[in-house]
C-alpha cells in the first residue's frame, strides 16, 4: 500500500468497460462542465494549449447515476515531449461536482478533493491515429479499487495486475506509481488534488521495488529505459536489470544500506488465536485500529507511540495464520528489507478489517516481549519475531514453492505460531 507503503493487489482480471469516444469537449457546453472537471481541463490545456478537443473516453452510465465505472471521464492528449505517446488523465477520483453526489465535500479549501488525486498514464505511440481504449480500462479498474477499499495511492505504490499489459507478448504486467513531472498539483473549487502517474514495470523490476523501494526503482528506470516523462513501452524487449545489469549491484547496495521502505501491502491473510475462548470471539469482531490504509505506517507509529494505553490490549498464547502462497513470499521479503533493519511490517486483509503488524525488538512502543509475542487489539494483531530467529524464521518460509501440495502448514514453537498456506482467496 512508503502504499502507502501500499500495494494494491486486488487481482490480475481487467474488468470490461463500454467507453464511448467524443472527439469534442465543446460539445458539452463549458458553464455546464463539473467545477472541478473544469479545473482538470484547465490544467491539461496548460500543458497542451493546441489541443482543445482531446479524445474523451466516457463510461456509457456515470457512476452517481448508477454506472460501474467511478471515473466520469478520461481524457486522452497526444504529445511529443521525449518520444511520442499518448497521455491519459483520469476525471472521478476527485470530486468533480461538488455537490455530494460522489464524494463527501472538502471541509476546506485546503483539504482535499475527493481521494486527493488523480491518474495518469503515458503510453508510447506507434502508428495509431486514435489511442487506444484499453489503458481507460486499466484506470477504470485500478479507481474501482479505490473507490472500494478506501485505499488511496502515494508515489512510490506499487499495483500488481499479473497479466500483459496491451499485448499478450508484453513483459510489462505490474505497475509503479510515481508525481506525474508534467501536471503539478492543482486547487480545485471542490479542493486540493495532485495527478499521480502509473507506469508499466516487469515481474523483476516490481520484485525489485518490494525489496528495496518504488522511488529508488523508478530513478533507476528514468535513467535508463522510462525516460524523465516514464513512458510505458509494452513492446520493450528488456526489464532494467537486462538492459542496465549494473543497476542490479545498485538496488542491493541500496537494500544493504536502507532495507525497505514498503511497511505493507493488501494481502490475503487471516489470523485466529489458537486458544480462542467465547469472551475473546466477542472482543475480536471489533473494529480494526488500522482502518485506513492511505496512512497505515502512521497508524503503525501512532499507536506503538501511544502504547494503545487507551484500547483494550489483550496477549494470546498462541496464534495461527493462514494466507495464500504469494502473501507468504511477502514475508519473506519482509524479514530481508524490514525486520532485519529494525522495521514493521504489516499485512493487511483485502477481504475484511483485519490485519497483522511483525516486529522484532527493535521496534519500538510495541505491547509485545519476549514471554508475550503477541498483542491483540479488536482486529489487529501484533507479532514479535525475536531477531536471533529471523533466519529460522525465514528459512523455514523460502521451503514453500509453487510445486508443493496445499494447503501446507509451517510451525513454529518460539512463538507459538502456526502458518497454513493455501492455494487460493476462497479458502482463506
Amino acid at each position: 500500500m512508503n502504499t502507502a507503503n501500499v500495494q494494491h493487489s486486488e487481482g490480475s482480471r481487467f474488468i470490461q468497460t463500454t467507453p464511448q469516444v467524443k472527439s469534442d469537449l465543446n460539445l458539452i457546453e463549458p458553464a455546464a462542465l463539473a467545477p472541478g472537471y473544469k479545473a482538470i481541463v484547465s490544467a491539461c490545456h496548460k500543458l497542451y494549449p493546441e489541443q482543445k478537443n482531446p479524445v474523451t473516453l466516457s463510461a456509457v452510465t456515470k457512476f452517481w447515476m448508477g454506472g460501474r465505472d467511478p471515473l466520469d471521464y478520461i481524457l486522452v492528449f497526444a504529445s511529443q515531449d521525449e518520444v511520442s505517446h499518448w497521455h491519459y488523465v483520469s476525471c472521478g477520483l476527485s470530486d468533480l461536482h461538488g455537490d455530494g453526489r460522489v464524494h463527501p465535500p472538502a471541509m476546506s479549501a485546503q483539504a482535499p478533493s475527493g481521494y486527493g488525486f488523480e491518474l495518469t498514464f503515458r503510453l508510447k505511440r506507434l502508428d495509431e491515429v486514435m489511442p487506444p481504449t484499453w489503458p481507460g480500462k486499466v484506470l477504470q479498474t485500478i479507481s474501482k479499487y479505490v473507490f472500494k477499499t478506501e485505499n488511496k495511492l502515494v508515489a512510490g505504490d506499487h499495483i500488481t495486475e499479473g497479466e500483459p499489459l496491451g499485448v499478450p507478448t508484453s513483459k510489462l504486467k505490474h505497475f509503479l506509481v510515481d508525481e506525474d513531472s508534467q501536471l503539478e498539483p492543482i486547487q480545485s473549487p471542490a479542493g486540493q488534488l495532485r495527478f499521480l502517474q502509473i507506469y508499466g514495470v516487469t515481474e523483476d523490476e516490481l520484485k525489485a521495488a518490494q525489496r528495496w523501494n518504488g522511488p529508488g526503482i523508478l530513478r533507476l528506470l528514468k535513467k535508463t529505459i522510462g525516460g524523465n516523462l516514464l513512458v510505458t513501452d509494452i513492446y520493450r524487449p528488456l526489464s532494467l536489470f537486462e538492459s542496465a545489469p549494473e543497476t542490479r549491484v545498485m538496488v542491493e547496495a541500496g537494500i544493504a544500506k536502507e532495507g525497505s521502505n514498503l511497511c505493507g501491502v493488501a494481502s490475503l491473510i487471516s489470523w485466529t488465536e489458537s486458544d480462542v475462548t467465547a469472551s475473546r470471539e466477542k472482543e475480536l469482531t471489533g473494529e480494526c485500529a488500522l482502518s485506513n490504509w492511505a496512512s497505515l505506517s502512521q497508524q503503525c507509529d501512532r499507536l506503538m507511540d501511544d502504547g494503545l494505553n487507551s484500547r483494550h490490549v489483550s496477549h494470546p498464547r498462541g496464534i495461527a495464520l493462514a494466507c495464500d502462497l504469494e502473501t507468504a513470499g511477502y514475508l519473506i521479503l519482509s524479514i530481508q528489507g524490514r525486520l532485519k533493519h529494525g522495521f514493521h511490517f504489516t499485512l493487511k486483509s483485502i477481504k475484511k478489517e483485519s490485519a497483522v503488524t511483525f516486529v522484532t525488538e527493535r521496534v519500538a512502543g510495541t505491547q509485545v516481549t519476549a514471554s508475550k509475542p503477541f498483542a491483540v487489539q479488536g482486529t489487529w494483531l501484533q507479532l514479535l519475531i525475536r531477531e536471533n530467529l529471523l533466519d529460522t524464521f525465514q528459512e523455514k518460509i523460502s521451503r514453500m514453492n509453487s510445486n508443493m501440495a496445499l494447503p501446507h502448514t509451517i510451525r513454529f514453537e518460539e512463538p507459538k505460531l502456526t502458518i497454513t498456506i493455501f492455494s487460493d482467496g476462497s479458502q482463506i
